[in-house]
């Protein structure tokens, strides 16, 4: 019988997101949940990423923030927490793959959040 993130330990469990869960650039940390899943939870800093995304495109800053706040539906720019969990039923190798693939990039769990925003840019 396969095993479940219900089924692990603090250390096998800690062990399990420190290296499926890398490459990401932003603050992040991972909580336990009831069922014994587990969530990851990643700072999304809109100003910061504004910041980033006008420099990277060659944009004003100004333009960026109206894009974003437009397409994320943000009405200000303060930081928010981005989320996403692993139920406890979970097999451990689909966990870790699954933590692999949203960490693929340094905006990890924000990289669809980049995208929309320079989709908006390019549209508009």
């Amino acid at each position: 019988m396969p095993e479940v993130l219900s089924q692990l330990l603090a250390e096998p469990a800690t062990a399990l997101v420190g290296e499926g869960f890398t490459g990401v650039d932003a603050e992040w940390w991972w909580e336990r949940r009831l069922d014994g899943g587990i969530v990851i939870c990643q700072e999304f800093d809109p100003a910061a990423t504004i910041r980033e995304i006008a420099g990277r495109i060659d944009r004003p800053v100004p333009e960026v923030e109206t894009a974003a706040l437009g397409e994320l539906g943000l009405e200000d720019l303060e930081p928010v927490v981005l989320t996403f969990e692993l139920p406890g039923a979970t097999e451990t190798r689909d966990a870790f793959r699954t933590l692999g693939e949203r960490s693929r990039t340094p905006e990890g769990l924000a990289a669809n959040l980049h995208r929309r925003i320079e989709e908006a840019l390019r549209k508009g």
